[in-house]
């Protein structure tokens, strides 16, 4: 993400309390918490980003599509074309060619619709590649299969705990990584690149974690929006909405029982 552009800084006041808890050898949940903090307005930006709602609505209606007989047609039809399902890797690229043409159409390509984008492709590969051969190989029939192992609301609320997870990281890494990068060296928090890496691995465990939280309400969301309202775009935003917020309130209650 090096073309990204930082259109929300962190609030200055609040960032003291990072660099002062990454300086001071603090946890990855107070860490992750005050980062959370200081960049309030890249959150609530969030709340209203067409790329992150759009990625979560692509996602629901894509396992929920898996499941009927005309998959490749739903893949032609948002962007995905039908050789997307050829091998996990093609899904991937398809998924990622479908949010960037639907972006440039929008104009409303941005630091979070990016985020989201990277962590649901890598979502993707990580889950669907667990019931097939791998990434390159297979065939449609197999990755078909592979997404309906997730169109259950016990299978989708997998996969959005898995992605809001690794959504989460890119959003406290975003944030995160030039700070830490000044703690690496003798005398300072990190003693070499090697305990840095060691403090990132913390970190993503530490959102896979917190977004367990999401795990447990998105069964619902997907049952009832499914048969009742439609895996419409409206709903796909509300959740999203509530899962931030849910989100929040748990790093929040993590970093305060992080032991400070």
């Amino acid at each position: 993400m090096g073309h990204i552009r930082n259109q929300y800084p962190p609030d200055t006041v609040k960032w003291r309390r990072v660099v002062a808890a990454i300086a001071e050898g603090e946890g990855v949940a107070s860490v992750g918490e005050a980062t959370m903090a200081a960049a309030e307005k890249g959150l609530a930006l969030a709340r209203q980003d067409r790329g992150l709602s759009r990625v979560v609505y692509l996602l629901a209606q894509m396992v929920n599509a898996a499941r009927s007989t005309d998959f490749e047609g739903w893949l032609e039809r948002n962007g995905l074309g039908r050789e997307s399902a050829a091998s996990p890797l093609s899904l991937i690229a398809g998924f990622a060619e479908s949010m960037d043409v639907y972006l440039r159409a929008k104009r409303k390509r941005t630091d979070i619709g990016e985020m989201a984008q990277l962590a649901a492709t890598e979502t993707l590969g990580e889950l669907v590649s667990q019931h097939t051969s791998g990434l390159w190989g297979d065939s449609t029939q197999t990755v078909q299969a592979a997404l309906t192992q997730f169109s259950t609301p016990a299978g989708f609320g997998v996969l959005a705990q898995r992605f809001f997870g690794r959504f989460t990281e890119r959003y406290l890494g975003y944030h995160l990584s030039r700070e830490l990068s000044l703690h690496v060296g003798v005398s300072q928090r990190f003693s070499d690149p090697a305990a840095h890496s060691e403090f990132l691995d913390k970190l993503g465990a530490h959102c896979r974690e917190v977004a367990q939280i999401v795990e447990t309400f998105a069964p619902g969301w997907y049952s009832k929006s499914k048969f009742e309202t439609g895996l419409s775009e409206r709903s796909a935003a509300g959740f999203t909405d509530y899962c931030l917020d849910k989100l929040r309130s748990e790093i929040k209650r993590r970093g305060g029982a992080d032991g400070r």
